[in-house]
């Protein structure tokens, strides 16, 4: 059974609610991130729809196609009315959902060679969100209407290109031993580095093998974060006091980096930059020495969560009382992070974890309260929305009620091959790769 959303949440073009003078939630300059699995959809100038499919969509990690079937296409003036459908053939979980077009060109009658006008700008007033598919499932024809479309008596021939997006959900895997995770990081090869705070270790596993975990690091008391220096593959560990564990290959103690006060977790970014969190502020180390602590909330405020872009902005979840927040380190000092509507910006209200991917992108974990609610969300540059995982999605591919409490989401980390890694409160890991 599909699961629809409502379509006002994916209205991706309303304004963005920002405070004045805050910086924006801006991600790293860089490729811009995909927009979808791209179909194009033709039609003649009179209208007549031409290849209009089905298509199969090729889904990251996906055994098998996502099918896209259009239907009932009619154009009344240059208003192109249809239904779709999509059909979960790839295998694994897919949520998220949405379709939308992009662009329309024509071939003109009187054109060169028949040439085709440049690309316009098209898109469908609310893009279709189209909800989660377990594999095999299929969502019910869902009506649209598009305008205007390139059609006429001076027209051959229209293209109208689109894309359906959302985020392919890979098989949860547990992590034998993990007691009590508290922090995630991978390495180049993909493996991940869970910290235990029960079991007082970092255990190291390969996503898919059959083979139980081996311990990487064993800490000197409880850990309460980790991270990797992928040059050298140096593993840090904090415990929550003031030396960092500095866990090297084929040496039996660990060496210790002394930040001066009690560190909570630590990162290190794409510049191999060692960063740690400690109450209400980060700091960087330039190399073994702690630089100042930059200060992200009030004194009795803590950082549960950050990661740095590739310009060096600090992005943090920030704790208050029973409030959290998400909030960008600025010249003037910290300021909330905006974005704009759409699906995914509700998981700003109640955030628990934050990490950069390989293309810049920002995802955020969150605590929702709601099935509908967004568990996990990943923004593009200005805060625009790209894709949203729900609670009621995290349900699903833990073969759990779609009302019953899922765990809570302790820790992210990026991977190889567009991979973002969840660790779970129960010690559940499972992989999303944004489509």
């Amino acid at each position: 059974m599909s699961r629809l959303l409502p379509l006002a949440s994916l209205a991706l073009a309303a304004a963005a609610v920002q405070t004045p003078g805050a910086p924006r939630a801006t991600a790293t300059p860089g490729p811009a991130p995909a927009r979808g699995l791209a179909f194009a959809l033709s039609l003649e100038g009179s209208g007549r729809a031409l290849a209009s499919g089905p298509y199969l969509l090729k889904v990251p990690g996906g055994g098998g196609p996502l099918r896209l079937e259009l239907s009932r296409l009619a154009v009344e003036g240059a208003r192109l009315r249809g239904e779709a459908r999509l059909v979960n053939g790839s295998g694994i979980l897919l949520a998220g959902l949405a379709l939308d077009f992009e662009s329309a060109s024509a071939t003109r009658r009187d054109a060169p060679g028949r040439g085709s006008t440049p690309p316009a700008p098209l898109a469908l007033r609310e893009p279709l969100a189209l909800g989660e598919l377990l594999p095999g499932e299929s969502t019910p024809y869902v009506p649209f209407d598009l305008s205007p479309v390139p059609v006429g008596d001076d027209v051959v021939l229209s293209t109208l290109l689109g894309f359906v997006s959302g985020i392919s959900v890979e098989p949860p895997l547990g992590v034998e031993g993990a007691a009590g995770p508290v922090a995630l990081d991978t390495d180049r090869s993909g493996r991940l580095y869970v910290a235990a705070g029960v079991a007082g270790s970092v255990l190291r596993m390969v996503p898919g093998s059959a083979g139980s975990p081996s311990e990487a690091a064993r800490a000197s008391s409880a850990p309460t974060g980790v991270a990797l220096r992928r040059r050298n593959g140096d593993l840090l560990v904090s415990t929550g006091g003031s030396a960092i564990e500095v866990h090297r290959p084929g040496r039996r103690r660990p060496s210790l980096l002394e930040a001066g006060r009690p560190v909570r977790s630590v990162r290190v970014d794409g510049k191999g930059i060692l960063r740690a969190a400690s109450g209400n502020a980060v700091l960087a180390f330039d190399e073994a020495k702690p630089g100042p602590a930059l200060q992200l909330g009030p004194d009795a405020s803590d950082v549960l969560s950050f990661d740095a872009d590739a310009r060096g902005d600090l992005f943090a979840v920030v704790r208050e009382g029973e409030t959290r927040r998400l909030v960008v380190a600025g010249p003037s000092g910290p300021a909330p992070v905006a974005a704009k509507r759409g699906a995914g910006s509700d998981a700003l209200s109640a955030p628990s974890a934050c990490r950069f991917d390989g293309e810049g992108a920002l995802w955020v974990a969150a605590t929702p309260g709601d099935p509908e609610a967004s568990l996990l969300a990943r923004f593009g540059p200005d805060g625009i929305p790209l894709a949203a995982l729900p609670r009621l999605g995290l349900a699903l591919l833990l073969g759990k009620d779609e009302e019953a409490a899922v765990p809570s989401v302790v820790d992210l980390a990026p991977g190889p091959d567009r991979r973002l890694y969840v660790l779970l409160a129960d010690g559940t890991v499972f992989a999303v790769r944004p489509f």
